[in-house]
């Protein structure tokens, strides 16, 4: 079984670093980008399976790129898993209206990290998307 990837967003890269010692460290395969416009290109290109976004971001906020991930025509963009991290008031709140499974406040700690990874993780689909077909 291949390890689950779960794509980092944050203009900090220190932060990204401590996200992804914290993901490896819990058997998953962190990837990483630096802002909202990178995530969106490598989320198209090859979706990981979760996405951790920072709200605050130079240019793309967190919750616009989870707003475009969950309006995208793609359904495996649609059906991400999605958990939000910040340390600003009322992060929280944007990240979740916009379609995140969770939230996590900075500074980041790993238990409630991956406490809310899992959480996501276990979601069932979006309300308004069919069930998967069965494989033939």
């Amino acid at each position: 079984m291949a390890p689950i990837r779960i794509l980092v967003v944050d203009d900090n890269h220190l932060i990204r670093k401590l996200i992804g010692l914290i993901l490896e460290g819990a058997g998953y395969t962190p990837i990483d980008a630096d802002s909202g416009e990178a995530a969106l290109a490598l989320a198209l290109a090859d979706p990981p399976e979760l996405v951790i976004v920072d709200e605050v971001m130079p240019g793309m906020l967190g919750s616009e790129l989870v707003r475009l991930l969950r309006r995208s025509r793609e359904r495996r963009l649609r059906n991400l898993a999605v958990v939000g991290i910040s340390g600003h008031d009322g992060a929280a709140r944007a990240l979740l209206q916009a379609g995140a499974d969770a939230f996590v406040a900075k500074p980041v700690e790993e238990h409630p990290l991956l406490d809310a990874v899992a959480r996501a993780l276990g979601r069932p689909l979006r309300p308004d998307d069919p069930p998967a077909l069965p494989a033939a």
